[in-house]
C-alpha cells in the first residue's frame, strides 16, 4: 500500500533544478496510519508500523501491517497525493490501480516497492499479519529539490470491485502516510 505512493510520487511534481550548494532529502514524516472512519478501522491495523532513521538523510518504515478483512481479487486502490506548502494544500495527483492483486508479481511496475511487504504472491489476501521490511523512500524516482520542498500526504483508498472494471467500487477502508521534502 505504502509502496504505491512512492511509485506514483514522481508524477506529483515537475523536475526543476536547485542551487548546487543546497541538498534536499525525502523522508517519511509518519508511519502509515489508518483513516479515522469505522470502515477503515475494521479493515486494517497499522499500529505496529514505525518509522526509524538509518542516519540523518534516510528514514525507513518497518513493522507489521495487519489485514482484518480479506482483500479479494480485482481490489482497487485509489491513490491521492496532496502537497502542503505553508497553509496551502493542493491535490497533485490521483491514480487508480484497478487490480492490486496483479501488481504483487515481480513483473509489475510497482513490485520494486511492494517487495518490502510480505504480501502473498496472489489474491485473495486473507486476514493476517504482513511484515514491512525496512522500507525506504527511493528518492531516485522523485524530483527532490527546492521547487518541491513541502509536506506530502498520500491517501490509499481500498475498494472491492466484484466486476473487475475499476468502476463498480465498494469502499473497504483507507490508510495514509506523510512525507517531507526538506533541506539537508
Amino acid at each position: 500500500m505504502k509502496v504505491l505512493l512512492l511509485c506514483c510520487m514522481f508524477v506529483i511534481v515537475a523536475s526543476q533544478g536547485t542551487p548546487d550548494d543546497e541538498e534536499f532529502v525525502l523522508n517519511f514524516d509518519s508511519p502509515v496510519y489508518v483513516c479515522s472512519d469505522d470502515s477503515s478501522k475494521e479493515f486494517i491495523d497499522s499500529s505496529d508500523i514505525t518509522v526509524s532513521r538509518f542516519n540523518e538523510t534516510t528514514s525507513y518504515m518497518s513493522g507489521v501491517l495487519r489485514m482484518l478483512k480479506t482483500l479479494e481479487p480485482c481490489a482497487v486502490v485509489e491513490m491521492i497525493v496532496e502537497k502542503t506548502t505553508g497553509s496551502r494544500t493542493e491535490v497533485m495527483v490521483t491514480h487508480d490501480i484497478c487490480d492490486l492483486c496483479a501488481e504483487v508479481r515481480p513483473e509489475s511496475d510497482y513490485f520494486k516497492y511492494l517487495r518490502f511487504f510480505e504480501f502473498p504472491s496472489e489474491c485473495p489476501f486473507q486476514p493476517g499479519d504482513f511484515k514491512v521490511l525496512n522500507f525506504v523512500v527511493d528518492s531516485e524516482d522523485l524530483p527532490v529539490n527546492k521547487a518541491n520542498e513541502a509536506r506530502y500526504q498520500v491517501t490509499f483508498n481500498f475498494y472491492e470491485n466484484s466486476s473487475c472494471d475499476c468502476k463498480d467500487k465498494t469502499f473497504l477502508g483507507c490508510v495514509k502516510a506523510d512525507f517531507v521534502i526538506e533541506p539537508l
